[in-house]
């Protein structure tokens, strides 16, 4: 299981950490994504990173919660 870190950034451009978690997979990293873009406002972004720093995700909390809606393939 690896480390991912989720963030925050708001349209200001201010990043605000939120949590670090071990999870399994991308697939896990995405619903944690889904509950944190429910919380955010328009304009916002969410960014999460693996434990060596490097960008795993980084999507729009728009485009997060357009995601939602679509079915699973």
């Amino acid at each position: 299981m690896q480390l991912y870190h989720f963030q925050t950034i708001d349209p200001t451009g201010a990043r605000h950490d939120v949590k670090s978690l071990r999870l399994a997979d991308t697939a896990a990293v995405w619903r944690e994504i889904d509950v944190l873009a429910a919380s955010q406002s328009r304009g916002a972004q969410i960014r999460v990173t693996n434990e060596h720093g490097g960008i795993v995700v980084l999507v729009g909390v728009s485009t997060a919660r357009r995601l939602q809606m679509r079915p699973a393939a």
